[in-house]
């Protein structure tokens, strides 16, 4: 028998599967020390980054009043899934070092429990906050839906619905020595009508895995066409106000929306004219298609982000169901090996340093959450954050209903006089064009900016 099949399947004998291969999961029995350093070093790196970073998050939603909006409480909820997620990490590492499971039979039953948990909670939150971007960003009268309530009943739910649907791992995952190795392995009941793995496995893949991230894409597809559409109005605006073609074409392509440094390139002279363009609406129109592609930038981020980090590990489990459909004599021609189900489960596990960059660090409500923090913590005083959510990273407000909340005002004139005011005062002349021309544009830029 081959001895890296060897090193992540153990032959052995099962109550009621008689002779069998036992998958080892997290455990790995060959000669790959520098290997299992890497792995350790990584895994060690994103649980101390994960745990702070999500810590940070939590602690300034709750210790801020001001910042307990339902957009951040949705970020909560995403950030006790990361930290639950993260606090597996160390019994792993500490299994690929032991190579053996030396954690014990009830260790052996929640870790990959509450990692299947976390894992459907944090991808059904991030679909969650998919679809109220998609209604803030695309949908008439760009406004939340989300209210404090609502966001408590959507979070109970899909931890309830996970812990659910996911009990079962908790009885079949258990440890077993064979021979002189211990391992922590899933051991499927049999049944002479079902197939049991089969009525598991599958339904999961597609409830847990593939479903909430067809809506994801699907959510970000609608934005994206969204912001596509009002790109157009631009290109109409630009060449309006006389903006340089070239110039124009490079900012307003695919590949300018897309690429932060394409079209950034202009010569002397164009940098002369939109400074001689000061105070004029072309500039301040200009302005707004700045914010535009950065909301474009971050969307796209954050969906790729989504798709890598959880694609591998949802493979990874249809791969193992097919494993463990082979007969005991076919152990040639197995897919997978200890180290592909651990490196999908680091990249997984990265997923939970990356969702408090951004959806938070990446945003200026809660960079000056931060600050004020850190200033107390030295006794000094701060402002106070300014709430809003943060479903688009980087901004400061999900929706427009959630900046003019703060305003006690939600018309769109008061969001286009902050604009103006912010940008130059050279702009307090500047005669606004009227509601209907700017109203597609303004609740999908400067409203995303309010986040």
């Amino acid at each position: 028998m081959d001895n890296d099949v060897n090193s992540s399947y153990l032959f052995g004998v099962d109550e009621t599967w008689g002779e069998r291969e036992f998958f080892t999961y997290y455990s790995e029995f060959s000669d790959r020390k520098g290997a299992s350093a890497v792995e350790v070093i990584i895994l060690a790196i994103t649980f101390v980054v994960a745990v702070v970073a999500n810590f940070g998050i939590a602690a300034c939603v709750l210790l801020y009043k001001e910042m307990r909006t339902p957009t951040n409480l949705c970020l909560v909820n995403l950030a006790a899934a990361d930290l639950l997620f993260a606090l597996g990490v160390p019994a792993v590492a500490y299994t690929r070092l032991t190579q053996s499971w030396l954690l014990g039979d009830t260790v052996c039953r929640l870790l990959p429990y509450s990692q299947f948990v976390c894992g459907f909670v944090l991808l059904w939150t991030l679909t969650l906050i998919s679809m109220d971007r998609h209604r803030c960003l695309a949908v008439v009268p760009y406004r939340s839906a989300l209210t404090t309530g609502r966001v408590l009943a959507a979070s109970f739910m899909t931890w309830f619905i996970g812990s659910l649907i996911f009990l079962p791992v908790v009885f079949w995952f258990q440890q077993k020595v064979i021979k002189e190795f211990t391992i922590c392995t899933l051991i499927f009941p049999t049944n002479e009508i079902v197939n049991v793995s089969l009525c598991f496995t599958i339904p999961i893949i597609i409830i847990a895995c593939l479903l909430p991230m067809c809506l994801l894409v699907y959510h970000y597809q609608r934005i994206f066409q969204k912001i596509i559409d009002t790109r157009s109005r631009w290109a109409v605006s630009c060449v309006t106000q006389g903006q340089d073609p070239m110039r124009r074409d490079s900012e307003l392509s695919i590949v300018g929306t897309l690429v932060p440094w394409a079209g950034r390139k202009s010569s002397a002279a164009s940098v002369s004219s939109r400074q001689g363009r000061a105070g004029s609406l072309s500039q301040h129109e200009e302005i707004r298609l700045h914010k535009h592609l950065r909301v474009v930038r971050i969307l796209l981020v954050n969906v790729f982000a989504i798709l890598i980090m959880w694609l591998p590990i949802t493979l990874i489990m249809l791969l193992l169901y097919l494993d463990s459909r082979r007969p005991p004599s076919d152990t040639t021609d197995y897919f997978l090996r200890s180290r592909h189900f651990i490196w999908a489960l680091i990249i997984a596990q990265l997923n939970t340093v990356i969702n408090p960059l951004l959806y938070g660090v990446l945003s200026e409500n809660f960079r000056a959450c931060f600050a004020k923090m850190c200033r107390r913590n030295n006794g000094t005083g701060s402002e106070r954050p300014s709430a809003g959510g943060i479903v688009v990273p980087g901004g400061n407000s999900s929706c427009a209903n959630n900046f003019n909340s703060r305003k006690n005002s939600k018309s769109l004139e008061i969001i286009q006089n902050r604009l103006r005011t912010r940008s130059n005062n050279s702009f307090k002349n500047i005669k606004v064009q009227s509601k209907k021309s700017s109203s597609s544009i303004g609740s999908i830029i400067e409203a995303t900016e309010k986040i």
